[in-house]
């Protein structure tokens, strides 16, 4: 969402659609790991672990925001044109960090290192 009423533009990121609970509100303990969960996403801002259906956390957050924020930047991602999910996971799998981020500034690296 981009916000037309101010003097310049202002992003907002907002999805809420797929959101789910990843710990237990009264212990606040982690949801456990399953290898089998069925994941809905936009296959290019997915993260590597909810495309190989594996249980999402906050730390799959940050690297699908991390995606959505680049591309945001580039107007592309490495695996943009890949024509199916197994290519799209391998050019996630494939790609250095440096590639990911060329062009970008120095915190997007340090970002991507951090998730």
């Amino acid at each position: 969402m981009i916000s037309v009423n101010s003097p310049s533009p202002i992003p907002f990121l907002i999805d809420f659609g797929l959101a789910q609970q990843y710990h237990d509100p009264s212990t606040y303990l982690h949801t456990p790991y399953d290898p089998h969960n069925l994941t809905v996403s936009t296959l290019a801002f997915s993260s590597i672990n909810g495309q190989q259906k594996g249980t999402q956390s906050c730390h799959d957050d940050l690297e699908s925001f991390i995606y959505t924020l680049i591309y945001s930047a580039l107007g592309k991602l490495p695996w943009t044109g890949c024509r199916n999910s197994k290519a799209v996971l391998q050019k996630k799998l494939g790609t250095p960090l440096k590639q990911l981020c060329q062009g970008l500034p120095t915190p997007f690296c340090n970002f991507v290192l951090y998730v």
